[in-house]
C-alpha cells in the first residue's frame, strides 16, 4: 500500500461528492457560484481514480501476473470479491428509489447493471439508473477483465508503442463528434476511459524503472515536486471554463493526474508524511464505499420528504443539507467497511479462491 495515494482517494471522492450537491445551485448567489466555480468540477475524482486504478493494479499485480504467481481467475476472483458485494448493496437499496415506468425496460436495466455492463450502453436512462454512480463500476471491471492481458500486451515494444498513438486518438475524436455525444461516449464509455486506465498502467512502467534514482527520493526535491503538483492541478481547475466541457470529461486532467500520481507514489515529502496519517488512511480504506453510498444518501434525502410530510421540516434542503448527508454518508460508509465490505470480501475469496 503506498499510503497518500490510499489517503488521496478519500479526497477525490469528496470532489465527486460536492460534483453531486446539485441543490445549492437553488441557494443564495455565493454558493450558486461555488458550486459552478468549483465543485461542479469535482467529477474529474473519475479520471483520478481510473487512472490511479491502472497504477495500483500495476504496483500491486504485474510481477505476480508475469511471474505466473497468481492466475488470471484468481486476480478476477480478487476483483469481483473487492468491488461486486458493495455493487450488489447499492443496486438493492437503490430499487425503492427507481420503480417507474415500464416494467419489462426496469428488468432490463437491472440485468444490466446486474452483470455490470450498463455503461456499454450509451444511454443516461440506463447508465444512471439505479445508483448512478455504479456506471463507473461498470468501467472499472472492463479495465480489470483487460488488466492481464495488458500485462502480456506491454511486454512487446511493437505493440507497446501504438498505445500513445490510441490515447492520442481521443482527444482528436473530440474534435469530430458532436457534443451531445460527449458525455456518454467519451466520459461513460468504458472502451475510450480505457485510456485512461492505460495511462495509469504504463505510468507504473516509468514509476519501476526511475523509483530508485537518488534525485526523486531527495527530500527537498519531494517537497517542491508535492507542492507543485498540488499548484499544477490548482491551476489546471481555475482555467476549466476556458476548456469545452467535452475535454474536461476525458483528457483535459490527464497531465495533473499524471503528476499528482506519480509525484505522490514516492511518499518522500511533507505533504506525503502528513497524507500518511492513519486516519487518513483509514478514510482513503473506506472510499470506495462513500463513493459508492453518498448519492444513494443524497436521493433518499430528498425522496423522503415527499412520502412522509414530517419530514420536511426536519431535512432542510439548502447548504446546511450538505453536511448532513456527508455525516450520515461518511457513517455508512464506516458500518459497510467493517460490518460488511471486507467480510463479503473475505467470504468470497474463502468459498470461491480454493475452486479456481
Amino acid at each position: 500500500m503506498i499510503k497518500p495515494l490510499t489517503s488521496l482517494r478519500f479526497i477525490f471522492a469528496m470532489m465527486v461528492f460536492l460534483s453531486h450537491l446539485w441543490f445549492l445551485q437553488d441557494e443564495s448567489p455565493f454558493y450558486r457560484q461555488l458550486y459552478d466555480d468549483i465543485f461542479y468540477e469535482g467529477y474529474i475524482g473519475v479520471s483520478f481514480f481510473f487512472i490511479l486504478s491502472g497504477f495500483v493494479l500495476g504496483y500491486s499485480y504485474h510481477d505476480k501476473i508475469l511471474g505466473g504467481q497468481i492466475k488470471f481467475s484468481q486476480f478476477w476472483l480478487a476483483r469481483f470479491a473487492r468491488i461486486y458485494p458493495l455493487h450488489l448493496l447499492t443496486l438493492l437499496i437503490a430499487i425503492p428509489l427507481s420503480f417507474k415506468g415500464d416494467s419489462t425496460e426496469w428488468i432490463n436495466r437491472f440485468v444490466l447493471n446486474i452483470f455490470l455492463i450498463q455503461s456499454f450502453v450509451p444511454s443516461s436512462d440506463i447508465y444512471f439508473y439505479f445508483n448512478s454512480v455504479s456506471w463507473s463500476i461498470s468501467d472499472e471491471w472492463f479495465f480489470y477483465v483487460m488488466f492481464p492481458f495488458l500485462v502480456f500486451l506491454m511486454l512487446h515494444r511493437r505493440y507497446l508503442k501504438f498505445l500513445p498513438v490510441l490515447i492520442l486518438l481521443i482527444p482528436l475524436s473530440l474534435l469530430l463528434v458532436k457534443e451531445t455525444y460527449h458525455e456518454k461516449y467519451f466520459y461513460i464509455n468504458p472502451l475510450l476511459r480505457l485510456g485512461d486506465f492505460i495511462i495509469g498502467k504504463m505510468l507504473y512502467r516509468v514509476y519501476r524503472k526511475r523509483k530508485d534514482i537518488e534525485i526523486l527520493n531527495n527530500r527537498k526535491v519531494a517537497n517542491l515536486a508535492e507542492i507543485g503538483s498540488i499548484v499544477f492541478l490548482a491551476v489546471f481547475i481555475y482555467f476549466h471554463d476556458n476548456v469545452p466541457q467535452g475535454f474536461r470529461y476525458s483528457c483535459y486532467y490527464w497531465p495533473p493526474m499524471i503528476v499528482l500520481i506519480y509525484t505522490f507514489a514516492y511518499a518522500r515529502g511533507f505533504i506525503s508524511d502528513m497524507l500518511s496519517n492513519a486516519s487518513l488512511v483509514f478514510l482513503g480504506e473506506i472510499s470506495f464505499g462513500f463513493y459508492m453510498i453518498h448519492m444513494l444518501v443524497l436521493r433518499y434525502y430528498h425522496y423522503l420528504p415527499q412520502k412522509f410530510s414530517f419530514l420536511q421540516h426536519m431535512l432542510p434542503v439548502n447548504h446546511n443539507a450538505a453536511f448532513i448527508i456527508f455525516g450520515i454518508s461518511l457513517t455508512f460508509s464506516i458500518l459497510i467497511y467493517k460490518f460488511y465490505e471486507m467480510p463479503a470480501n473475505r467470504f468470497i475469496k474463502q468459498r470461491l479462491g480454493p475452486k479456481i
